[in-house]
């Protein structure tokens, strides 16, 4: 069955954040055939952490935003985890906003800031709006089109 969405977008890092990842990814490749030299039989010092950065590369990127009939859903990753659902008539004020990732949130990704939640991959623009008395802004690369597809699924239940 193919869902029908009324908006859907996909939002990665950037350009060079793939790059890093290739580098990373082949640096621990060359390490674990035995490239790059380490001491006798132990795993080198790098290869753990550079294991840990490709995971969470591969588990939380990209950030998926979608809208059907009923909800807002933002997941992150190839497995769609962590995943945030919103039910549009639950929505509140849907707007768009410029902001600071670091200065708003402290960076990019899952941010919760007070009464605030950001989700977010890049870029300084998204939307903004309450849900259920707590403010969230999804990063968007068109939040103009995200917000018109909020007000226009919740004008027609109007």
């Amino acid at each position: 069955m193919t869902e029908s969405y009324l908006h859907r977008e996909q939002q990665s890092v950037g350009w060079w954040a793939h790059l890093l990842m290739a580098i990373i990814a082949a640096t621990a490749l060359a390490t674990a055939m035995g490239l790059i030299p380490s001491g006798q039989g132990e795993v080198p010092a790098v290869a753990i952490p550079l294991a840990i950065v490709a995971f969470v590369y591969l588990v939380f990127t990209p950030m998926t935003v979608e809208i059907d009939r009923d909800e807002l859903r933002v997941t992150f990753g190839r497995l769609g985890r962590p995943r945030w659902s919103f039910e549009l008539e639950e929505i509140e004020d849907p707007r768009v906003v410029q902001f600071s990732p670091l200065w708003d949130y402290g960076g990019w990704g899952i941010r919760v800031r007070g009464h605030s939640t950001c989700l977010n991959e890049r870029g300084n623009c998204g939307v903004r709006f309450t849900y259920h008395g707590r403010d969230y802004v999804i990063g968007s690369d068109d939040p103009e089109r995200l917000t018109a597809a909020l007000r226009a699924v919740r004008g027609s239940r109007a």
